[in-house]
Order: C-alpha cells, then sequence, then structure tokens
C-alpha cells in the first residue's frame, strides 16, 4: 500500500491522461472545455478513497437513491457541491464523503486530484480528489444520499474493460454508452470517466 501511495503522488503531481481517458468513456456529448464558462458552472468536489482491504487496495463508490432527478440510481463516488463554509475544492470533497458515508476527514491523507470532469445535464464541474486512509474504514452512509456502497479492488479496475451498453437516461431516452461493469451495477458517465483516467494513471499510461 506505501508504494501505491507514493506512485499515485508522483503520479498525480505530473502530466495527468485527462481529456484522453475522458474520451474513451465518453457517453453521447463531448465537452469543449476551452470554451467552458466557469463563471456559470455549479462546482463540486468527489472524494476516490483508496484503501486496504483483505491485504489489496480498494476504492469505494456509492449508489445512488433512486428519485425524481438526473442522478437517480447512479453509481458515484460520494462527493457533492461546494458550500460556502468551505476552505477549498478539497475540503468539499472530504467533507461530503463524511456526510455521506462516515470517513472521518482527519483520518484521509490526500495524494493529489485526478482532471475536472464537467456534467452538462446538470451544469457540474466535478473535482475529483485522491486521498487514502490508514485502515478500512466502517461506512455509515447516509440512507438520504446513498443507497449502497460498493469497494472495488484495485486490481479488478485495471483489469476492467469499458463496454457498449444501452442505459436509460432521465428523460425516457435509451441510448448506448461506454460503461463499467461491476457486482451487477453498470458504471457510466462521469463516474466511468473518473475511473478510466484512474486506471490509465495505475496502469501508467
Amino acid at each position: 500500500m506505501d508504494l501505491l501511495k507514493a506512485y499515485l503522488q508522483d503520479r498525480l503531481a505530473g502530466t495527468l491522461p485527462g481529456k484522453l481517458a475522458h474520451a474513451e468513456a465518453a457517453p453521447y456529448r463531448k465537452v469543449d472545455y476551452d470554451t467552458l464558462d466557469l463563471n456559470t458552472v455549479k462546482k463540486s468536489g468527489v472524494l476516490i478513497l483508496v484503501y486496504q482491504k483483505f491485504e489489496e487496495p480498494h476504492i469505494t463508490l456509492i449508489r445512488r437513491p433512486e428519485y425524481d432527478g438526473t442522478h437517480s440510481g447512479q453509481i458515484a463516488f460520494p462527493g457533492g457541491k461546494v458550500e460556502e463554509s468551505d476552505r477549498d475544492i478539497i475540503h468539499t470533497a472530504l467533507r461530503e464523503a463524511n456526510e455521506e458515508v462516515g470517513v472521518l476527514m482527519d483520518d484521509v491523507e490526500v495524494l493529489g486530484r485526478l482532471t475536472d470532469v464537467y456534467i452538462p445535464v446538470s451544469n457540474f464541474l466535478v473535482s475529483p480528489v485522491v486521498g487514502t486512509i490508514a485502515y478500512a474504514p466502517e461506512f455509515v452512509p447516509d440512507p438520504t444520499e446513498v443507497a449502497g456502497i460498493l469497494e472495488m479492488n484495485v486490481a479488478h479496475l485495471i483489469q476492467c474493460e469499458l463496454t457498449p451498453e444501452k442505459i436509460r437516461l432521465s428523460n425516457g431516452v435509451r441510448l448506448e454508452v461506454p460503461t463499467f461493469q461491476f457486482q451487477n451495477n453498470t458504471i457510466w458517465g462521469a463516474t466511468a470517466l473518473m475511473l478510466n483516467e484512474l486506471k490509465w494513471v495505475l496502469k501508467g499510461v
């Protein structure tokens, strides 16, 4: 785990595969970040938490509850929108992870950040923060925000391939998009983009 932590710190401090990794996993529209007006987007932070479990590194994902909204039932990383009291986007990600799954903010060592992801349908610019914790957390999900917790082995992510699947959008339209499949869950959209970049980073691309 120490070697992985040092490797991630080094890679996250350097040039990231961002746009190329995102393009491979992007669904039905590509974002032109050069023309994106950062003054009009809503900002949010998510935490990609890396920790040792059963002697192997894992990361945490959550399943959102079903509701009448854009991201109903989707697989995501713990996180949410920036609040006025947040010191920075890292604080946002840590605070939201604490609120949603009970991760203790002070126990997380931040290793760096992946490339921001813009979600056109909700106008959110998401900043993925990568952190590690020295133990396997006992998650305490907030039932209003989290319907389930998924723990993905890092080795599984490295070996996992994107596959095209038809998903139903919030407007009822069915569309074929790149997905990751994990424990009978379909991961697509912004979370798939972030996972794919993390996969590229882990593989040294």
